[in-house]
């Protein structure tokens, strides 16, 4: 027989000693248990954050129609049953109608503009029956109306581009084929004519500025003659001629005093700059570049190759991005930069104007950005969990932190609009208006 050696098992039967029990060592691990406990079941049991963000109001809203936005009323022009347009002020805050224009007011199909106290509104010439003692087809006109009753306040040929700041606006008459023949200077609420003559036929046409306040007039026609008009009695200051004509396309912008002018031709763009009181050309972007923009106290050039600051002067470069090919201005001293025209595929930042330096952590995955409240930016994407969303963020634009306000149904991220406190996204034939904050 084999023996199998467990050891001393006599040792191993034998009773344990009892260790005493430390009852208030016990009591203080158990009172800690039950406290875990009813943290956790306080937690599953209460609710969820509430969203910063919920749905207020809704009106009907079509294809054409356009909305303007101004402190807290909403400005939408829409056509009726009858095909006639109108205007509709609606407060923001409880979708109630204010004020409506009547439906034989002579509204047109264009996007109005707030200005202050006066709403401008796009209209019918005042000569539309026939054509123009010359021939022509008159162009449009504009219909100045008081922004809180809707009561007209004066009515005239011409498109009007105001300057609240002075108390006026710049009505430019144009023929059938969008040539500006005339500028007229007005007064925003009485429609006092300043100054007013007509001009050598002007493809485009812009405002130059000192200090935020508009000094000049710029006029080009097709062929490049240029003209330099004093905004505040129309005057000639001076004339000359700028390349323009022969390429596939040329526009111009003002750049604070200095005159922009970008034209393409075989697949470049080239950028050159003006100073505005004799037109002569400063300087000249001499690198392949996509297109140019304003970037607030800059001029910013993008393309393939990045994205450039520039001095308007002089065209000194201030900084660089290489890692970004577009921009967008937001103003108050800050730009985003995005590797792609799609936010959504793409890497964005939120960089300070004056250096290019990247504010914040980057970003991507947005499909649009709206305006938020003072000092911030709505940024627009849609969710995959749950599906048919659209989270709302808010991106502080001092520091670049994100904030998550919350979802709503998804609508067109492209298509919003957003003011302090406001979200207003078209959903198929209705505007939805959304609190933020």
């Amino acid at each position: 027989m084999t023996l199998i050696d467990l050891g001393d098992v006599a040792g191993a039967a034998a009773e344990p000693r009892a260790a005493p029990v430390n009852l208030p060592r016990l009591c203080r691990l158990a009172l800690a248990v039950l406290a875990v406990a009813g943290l956790l079941a306080l937690a599953a049991a209460a609710p969820p954050a509430p969203s910063l963000v919920r749905p207020l109001w809704a009106a009907a809203f079509r294809a054409g129609d356009t909305m303007a936005l101004d402190g807290r009323t909403v400005y939408l022009s829409r056509t009726n049953p009858a095909g006639l347009r109108g205007v509709t002020a609606y407060d923001l805050s409880t979708g109630k109608p204010r004020w409506s224009t009547p439906a034989d007011a002579g509204v047109a199909g264009y996007g109005v503009r707030p200005a202050g106290d006066v709403l401008l509104v796009p209209a019918a010439p005042l000569l539309i029956q026939g054509v123009e003692p010359d021939g022509s087809t008159p162009g449009r006109g504009t219909i100045a109306l008081d922004a809180a009753t809707g009561e007209q306040l004066w009515r005239a040929d011409g498109d009007a581009f105001p300057s609240v700041e002075r108390g006026d606006a710049l009505l430019a008459e144009t023929d059938q084929f969008g040539v500006t023949t005339g500028l007229r200077l007005v007064g925003l609420r009485d429609g006092h004519e300043v100054w007013g003559h007509a001009i050598a036929p002007a493809e485009q046409w812009t405002t130059l500025a000192e200090d935020g306040r508009p000094t000049a007039i710029v006029a080009v026609t097709r062929t490049g003659d240029a003209t330099v008009y004093g905004y505040d009695d129309g005057t000639v200051r001076h004339r000359g001629r700028i390349p323009w004509n022969g390429v596939y396309s040329a526009t111009l912008f003002p750049a604070g005093p200095y005159l922009v002018v970008v034209r393409t031709a075989s697949a470049q763009t080239v950028a050159t700059i003006y100073r505005a009181a004799d037109l002569r050309p400063l300087w000249r972007s001499d690198e392949l570049i996509g297109y140019v923009t304003g970037c607030g106290a800059l001029i910013c050039t993008a393309g393939v190759r990045g994205v450039v600051g520039r001095e308007p002067a002089t065209g000194r470069e201030v900084w660089r991005r290489n890692d970004m090919n577009f921009v967008w201005d937001l103003g108050g001293g800050r730009l985003l930069l995005s590797a792609a025209a799609n936010l959504a595929s793409a890497t964005t930042v939120l960089v300070d104007t004056a250096t290019g330096r990247t504010i914040g952590h980057p970003f991507g995955g947005q499909q649009a950005f709206s305006a938020g409240a003072a000092g911030s930016l709505l940024l627009l994407r849609g969710t995959r969990t749950p599906p048919d969303r659209t989270a709302v963020n808010r991106l502080d634009l001092a520091t670049g932190r994100q904030t998550v306000l919350g979802t709503v149904d998804r609508f067109a991220e492209q298509d919003c609009r957003g003011t302090p406190g406001y979200l207003l996204c078209p959903r198929g034939d209705t505007l939805t208006v959304t609190a933020v904050g």
